[in-house]
């Protein structure tokens, strides 16, 4: 008995969305819009994760204990040396370069990294690896690259490999393959360490040292090896090596995991209510079969014999288009990864992000088709005959959510005029479930407003479906209402990001022109000049002041923080530095043991001028003076500047990022231009020389580009939005079917009832506006504010006034293509037929 009960109601159900199909198409529209979105958005996330962790070095043993330096400089020999002396077994050391490797003329090709290590290597690797690395020695211009990196680039065994350095293109031969990635998903190159430290300066300095615990505690020997470097170096597991790749660039990050948790939640709501509506839809047929015996574990079972095909089948469509269009996002991620200045190669991990969209929407689904079956079970007998129900909100049943909406807006309004920093995003989460509320009790509101006084027939027709049909309405209004405040939330935080950073480097770019080793954004931590370059372009006719300016980063905290230099001679000329606190004239007279520190470093750290902090250093760790705080924003996280004496010591003398070059009054720009790429070409092939005007637009474009990045995403929800709005009013219109023909049968022709379709549409459309636009603009300092936690940037508040005005006539255009989706005249036909049926 029990399953043919179970089958009845499968039956039953299924009869119900094979006469009205509009039914099951708005369930199955929202839910591959549901499952896109969040796949989509996983999937960007991930693949920015997975990149920098995926730089990991693999094949060490699990039983030896990694020392990574913590200055951009390495370890010095004496560093080393102690350490050695404490390892129980062999030990290996390395350098770690990020640049570029090429197979023909153009040598900046691809990101590499390059492992410059010693004989012992293969001693500390898994026995595959050590077999391969014993069987083959490396003269001293050959190198080992990953055998599935090498078939990628047309490469074999005795091939030419140009490789990017401060000297010049170094011409490698490759030695032999090795199988399975290494690190960096196969994009390294293994080169002997002499050859290595000889084309990037790094004379004995040693950024990797592997210690064989040799059967040892492993805890006892990291301990040893940790008071063996002095502050120099962290001691880790072999798979943490590089691990600070993840703690760059995290303003973007953060950004992305904002963006990434308001897609998956309004998602989230969109394939509940959708659902739901389905199962409400059905409300009518489903509940006569309790007239037939049908118990509520009959509804259950047998509306998932038809429901749990359809979440599948619809599961699988969205997780493949999420897939699709978050590989199509593969530049986002590419440029994401380019700004943390490591040769980290993007990939597509594509499993986490699509069984966290099968969680989500299971869980979603769970959730409707419970909370329906629930509601059937408690509809009375007379009800499930006649199909009528009080579905309208009442003023009652309006006050409640009402009055939450109002008081989470009032709790978030003044969250972000008194909170403090730090505690201002705490107001997101306010805002948005005040954005939901009242986006569910707004157009019902405005329905009970129309119905007062004397209302006509149109007045009294969208009134009644404004009450009537909230819960359908509820879905189309939520999901603008949170497109809206994404999308101006997000464009008020890229306006007030690029109108801080573009304050910034007006002041440190005051020079005509610019030399660098790679295109701005998309230089590598070791793609740099010779220090000896300088004195070349101070002789190239019409040249009149240089000034070096480089950056590398050194390891604060567990986080990769930034050190800038600006070389001592003509750096007056060629920059307008703005100090906050402390002496204005820092370059010359910073020394050995002083720092400057830009003003969002100040911020995260709690420091002020005559501060100390420890700083780590090639030969171990130094007490350090605050001297001045910068007004500077163009650094995630914040920014130190040393003198050159310091520089060099940190960096070990590693090269110089670019030069600021000052044009002689009466000399012709672009002549000096083309002479200083002459000069720089032939050593440096992806080097660049650009004037002004590009140095800023090209840093402005960085921030423009990478946020707006994250803009572009808020608008894939009106997408969303039109799909699910087409499809719910489809369905609608479907359920609506005797209503509308008994309008017409009261006299309205059917421009009068088109008009007043248009009419709810509108209302829908402009109530999502009237409650978005506000909790967008408001939530702009929260999120400001959650970002500030980790890059320090407290930029002026930004309001995007011309997306602001834009998005009212954009939200009523989606609503009026929705309903044009929802074609209203298939809910129009003949009256006979539906008298008939009555």
């Amino acid at each position: 008995m029990a399953l043919d009960a179970d089958r009845l109601v499968a039956r039953s159900l299924g009869r119900s969305w094979r006469q009205r199909p509009a039914r099951m198409l708005s369930a199955i529209v929202a839910g591959i819009g549901g499952v896109l979105l969040t796949t989509a958005m996983l999937l960007v996330s991930m693949s920015v994760l997975d990149a920098v962790a995926g730089a990991s070095i693999s094949g060490v043993r699990d039983d030896v204990v990694a020392v990574e330096a913590r200055a951009p400089g390495g370890m010095d020999a004496d560093v080393v040396r102690r350490a050695e002396e404490t390892a129980p077994g062999a030990t290996s050391r390395a350098l770690v370069i990020s640049t570029r490797a090429g197979t023909g003329a153009d040598a900046a090709a691809d990101p590499v990294i390059v492992f410059g290590v010693d004989q012992n290597l293969g001693d500390l690797t898994d026995k595959g690896l050590s077999k391969e690395i014993a069987d083959t020695r490396l003269g001293a211009d050959e190198v080992f690259l990953s055998a599935g990196w090498a078939k990628d680039h047309g490469l074999a065994k005795g091939d030419a490999l140009n490789v990017t350095s401060p000297t010049g293109v170094q011409k490698w031969k490759v030695g032999g393959l090795l199988s399975g990635d290494v690190a960096n998903r196969g994009a390294v190159v293994i080169a002997p360490l002499p050859s290595v430290a000889t084309a990037f300066e790094r004379g004995t300095a040693t950024d990797v040292l592997l210690v064989d615990s040799a059967g040892r505690d492993w805890s006892a020997v990291a301990a040893s090896a940790e008071r063996a470097v002095d502050g120099a170096a962290d001691v880790k597991r072999p798979d943490e090596l590089l691990s600070g790749y993840s703690k760059t660039f995290q303003t973007s990050l953060t950004i992305l995991a904002m963006f990434a948790a308001i897609a998956v939640v309004t998602a989230a709501v969109v394939l509940f209510l959708s659902w739901r509506l389905a199962l409400d839809d059905a409300r009518a047929t489903l509940a006569r079969t309790r007239l037939l015996g049908v118990r509520s574990r009959h509804l259950m079972v047998g509306s998932a014999m038809v429901m749990v095909p359809v979440l599948l089948g619809t599961y699988v469509i969205g997780a493949g288009l999420g897939v699709w269009i978050g590989s199509m996002l593969g530049s986002f991620t590419r440029q994401i990864t380019d700004l943390t200045q490591q040769a980290v190669t993007p990939g597509l991990p594509w499993e986490v992000p699509v069984v966290g969209s099968f969680v989500g929407a299971l869980l979603m689904f769970g959730a409707a088709w419970y909370a329906g079956v629930r509601r059937f079970s408690k509809i009375t007998a007379i009800e499930a005959v006649s199909g009528d129900r009080q579905a309208q909100m009442t003023p009652s049943g309006f006050r409640l959510p009402f009055v939450a909406g109002l008081a989470s807006l009032v709790i978030g309004v003044a969250l972000v005029l008194l909170a403090g920093p730090m505690v201002k995003s705490v107001s997101l989460l306010f805002l948005f479930l005040a954005a939901a509320l009242l986006a569910v009790v707004l157009p019902a509101g405005v329905g009970m407003v129309l119905r007062r006084g004397e209302p006509g027939p149109l007045r009294l027709a969208v009134s009644r479906q404004l009450q009537l049909g909230w819960r359908r309405n509820a879905a189309l209004s939520i999901t603008f209402s949170i497109a809206i405040v994404s999308s101006i939330a997000m464009a008020g935080v890229a306006s007030s990001i690029k109108d801080e950073v573009a304050g910034s480097v007006e002041r440190w770019t005051r020079g005509e022109l610019y030399v660098q080793a790679a295109e701005v954004g998309r230089n590598l931590q070791n793609e740099k000049f010779s220090r000896s370059l300088e004195e070349e372009l101070r002789a190239v006719p019409g040249v009149d002041a240089v000034t070096s300016f480089t950056y590398d980063s050194v390891t604060i905290d567990g986080k990769k923080t930034q050190v800038w230099n600006w070389g001592e001679a003509d750096h007056e000329k060629l920059t307008a530095l703005e100090v906050a606190e402390g002496k204005q004239d820092f370059i010359p007279e910073l020394g050995p043991d002083e720092l400057v520190i830009s003003s969002n470093f100040a911020r995260t750290k709690g420091l002020e001028v005559g501060d100390t902090m420890e700083l780590p250093l090639p030969s171990g760790h130094r007490e350090v003076r605050v001297k001045s705080v910068l007004e500077d924003s163009a650094s995630d996280g914040g920014m130190l500047v040393s003198g050159e004496a310091l520089h060099q010591e940190l960096t070990a003398s590693q090269g110089v990022y670019e030069y600021y070059v000052g044009v002689a009054d009466g000399a012709d720009v672009e002549k000096v231009r083309a002479d200083l790429e002459k000069t720089v070409a032939d050593r440096y092939p992806g080097a660049v020389v650009i004037d002004r005007q590009e140095m800023r637009d090209a840093f402005a474009g960085i921030t423009a580009r990478l946020v707006s990045s994250f803009e572009a995403f808020a608008w894939v929800m009106f997408v969303l939005a039109v799909l699910v709005g087409g499809a719910t009013l489809a369905s609608g219109l479907v359920e609506r079917q005797r209503a509308l023909a008994l309008t017409r049968l009261a006299g309205a022709s059917r421009k009068a009832v088109s008009r007043q379709l248009v009419w709810e549409s509108v209302v829908i459309a402009v109530s999502a506006w009237v409650i978005a636009l506000p909790v967008g603009c408001l939530a702009i300092p929260g999120m400001l504010d959650a970002q500030a936690g980790t890059s320090g940037l407290l930029p002026a508040t930004s309001v995007p006034v011309v997306l602001s005005v834009v998005s009212l006539p954009l939200v009523v255009i989606c609503m009026l293509l929705a309903l044009g989706v929802g074609n209203p005249r298939r809910a129009n036909p003949p009256l006979r037929v539906l008298l008939a049926h009555e």
